[in-house]
């Protein structure tokens, strides 16, 4: 029986904006964790691309959502700190993934930047006890890249994908 994983990115223009700014560190302060606050990913206002890409669990509390204007999540919340997209960045970090999700399995079909399917079938340790394997994995994700993710896991692309 096939065995697919659905990988996706939690966030993931704000997660690895918040890596990116955690590994800078630098001699002053610790940087403060983007994820952690009311924050927003968001295009420039200047150039009119002025909409909330990526939202922290905070600024979602406040009713933002990704596609809305930024002057129009601000009138949410006063304080909403605003972070530029770096797609450098995001490259790398979606890079840094994939390489991982390649030490378990060569069948690995990246669907976008923060979402990638992979073939499991006869990876013993997975076939054995698949949750466990996904949480293992989605641990080790977090230790080594600094971002979570959520798993799906069923018998083909799409119910895995539902699940994740």
């Amino acid at each position: 029986m096939k065995l697919i994983f659905h990988i996706d990115v939690n966030s993931a223009f704000l997660s690895w904006t918040a890596c990116g700014l955690l590994e800078e560190g630098g001699s002053g302060p610790p940087p403060t964790d983007i994820r952690e606050i009311a924050s927003v990913i968001g295009g420039s206002e200047k150039s009119r691309h002025g909409i909330v890409l990526a939202k922290s669990t905070l600024a979602k509390q406040y009713g933002i959502v990704t596609g809305e204007p930024l002057f129009q999540a601000r009138r949410k919340c006063p304080g909403l700190v605003v972070m530029p997209p770096n797609y450098q960045l995001y490259v790398r970090k979606s890079d840094q993934l994939i390489r991982m999700l390649h030490e378990y399995t060569p069948l690995i079909q990246q669907y976008s930047i923060d979402e990638a399917w992979m073939d499991m079938t006869g990876i013993q340790e997975a076939q054995a006890d698949p949750m466990g394997f996904a949480t293992r994995l989605k641990d080790r994700i977090h230790r080594e890249l600094g971002f979570t993710v959520n798993i799906g896991i069923s018998v083909n692309h799409l119910l895995a994908k539902m699940g994740s």
